[in-house]
């Protein structure tokens, strides 16, 4: 929660009772935001891998949110969410479309009579779908938000809820960032920002125009941890229900400490207890419960989820993580514990949240013990690793790229098998040499020490590439 220190001219929050449950799910973290709002603070929720930062955005569409914001504001306000990934494109336009959408969606949710206010916005959205200026898409938007925030009959603020930013912010020219900012100035309290990111926004690149955008977020960062015990448990019953079963304790403890809060593991781990216990007396609980240890391990849900969360974890996280799996948390540094615990990732009590993950992060630390020079691929845990040190997460394009020229050590692979193999067969007339240098360069650009003077991914010429397994040694065909 943020504390009174955390906001700026003299702005404090207003006290709300820590049991006060707006939402189903993650109500004190609706809250935290909420003072934020309520304070004209733009607010940046940081999480891993099903967190739930979608589930919290889409709850804070509900009554209950916008009537606590009026409570501790004294103005209505109306909270769009905006799911980026429904973006037709990765544009300008595709972006101003989707938030101006949204915004007639919220409309025609809201109770109150916004007829006259939707047919206006609707006017202001076919201007940014069909126009062919890139000049003018741009000032329909602008004008869009402006008969919103403008509106003499409304007089509300606008929140907008930006799920799934990440990609939105390096793949957007920087100057939508700088509209963002330039409207966010000049409405202040009027018009408010809620993002969903993967990484803290301190961490996204970018040149001057993003930065000012990112600067308004600095202070407020929300890191989303994973869930309490009460909401843990509330979905682990609510999956047992839907089975037409009941979680009994025996079976919630063993869910909370092998899942530890992470929704994705709670709905794996109780779909895999529900399958082992499926009418097995219950007197044999216990029992089924040592069986479903061991089927865990393997279970593909399970697996899917530990690599997803493993696979968006910083390298320097991942080296903490398996730092404390494999030696405890006192091997930490202060600096490691303090950003493992603001990721959710170590409890107060020095263990990592959940058996399961602590499970992995081990195994990861024994494959890097174990890893031969050169390029590595565990593709169970979907981690690389050059001369035994983890690189930074590859691309999908990236990965299947390096797949297909470590499945091939040492051969060439030519112009016809990487575009099928990375693209797919569909693009073979499409994918042209520059485009598949460009991939080749940027994975490059992650495994070798020098890239300008590759020893791994090599170059046969007039032929196509290959990846050496004697890094020490180059082939005589090879650039």
């Amino acid at each position: 929660m943020p504390t009174y220190a955390d906001l700026p001219d003299g702005k404090m929050p207003v006290p709300m009772s820590p049991h006060t449950r707006l939402t189903r799910y993650r109500s004190h973290d609706v809250l935290a935001i909420l003072e934020f709002l309520a304070n004209g603070q733009p607010v940046t929720v940081v999480g891993l891998s099903n967190f739930g930062k979608s589930t919290l955005l889409r709850q804070m569409i509900v009554p209950s949110v916008a009537a606590s914001y009026q409570g501790m504001t004294g103005r209505s306000a109306l909270f769009v969410y905006v799911d980026c990934n429904r973006m037709l494109e990765m544009s300008a336009q595709g972006f101003y479309e989707a938030i101006l959408r949204a915004v007639m969606e919220a409309l025609d949710a809201d109770p109150a009579d916004h007829a006259a206010l939707r047919q206006r916005i609707a006017g202001f959205y076919q201007g940014v779908v069909e126009s062919k200026s890139a000049f003018a898409i741009p000032l329909a938007f602008n004008d869009g938000l402006l008969a919103m925030l403008e509106d003499p009959h409304s007089q509300q603020d606008t929140i907008l809820l930006l799920d799934e930013f990440d990609a939105v912010l390096t793949g957007l020219d920087e100057r939508v960032f700088l509209n963002l900012r330039a409207l966010k100035d000049r409405y202040g309290d009027q018009l408010n920002f809620v993002t969903a990111t993967l990484k803290p926004l301190s961490m996204i690149g970018g040149g001057d125009e993003l930065g000012e955008f990112l600067e308004v977020f600095a202070p407020y960062k929300h890191n989303l941890k994973p869930l309490n015990t009460e909401d843990a448990t509330e979905l682990a019953a609510e999956i047992f229900e839907q089975a037409n079963d009941s979680l009994d304790p025996h079976e919630r403890d063993y869910i909370l400490v092998q899942a530890g809060g992470h929704p994705g593991l709670v709905q794996a781990v109780s779909h895999v207890v529900l399958e082992v216990e499926s009418g097995v007396p219950s007197t044999y609980t216990e029992q089924a419960l040592s069986v479903a240890g061991d089927v865990l391990q393997n279970h593909r849900l399970v697996r899917s989820e530990l690599l997803k969360l493993w696979r968006q974890l910083l390298p320097a996280e991942r080296e903490a993580v398996m730092l404390a799996a494999t030696r405890g948390s006192g091997a930490l540094s202060e600096l490691q514990r303090i950003d493992l615990r603001a990721r959710g990732l170590l409890l107060p009590d020095g263990h990592l949240f959940s058996q399961l993950f602590a499970a992995y992060a081990r195994r990861q630390g024994l494959s890097q013990q174990n890893a031969p020079d050169g390029v590595w691929v565990d593709i169970d845990a979907g981690t690389v690793w050059v001369s035994g040190g983890m690189v930074e997460p590859l691309t999908d394009l990236e990965y299947r790229l390096l797949l297909l020229l470590y499945g091939r050590l040492d051969k060439i692979c030519d112009k016809y098998q990487i575009v099928e193999a990375v693209w797919g067969q569909e693009y073979l007339g499409e994918v042209d040499d520059a485009r598949i240098e460009k991939l080749i360069s940027r994975l490059r650009a992650k495994l070798e020490p020098d890239p300008s003077h590759p020893r791994f991914i090599i170059t046969v010429r007039g032929r196509g590439y290959k990846l050496n397994s004697r890094p020490n040694g180059i082939s005589r065909d090879a650039s």
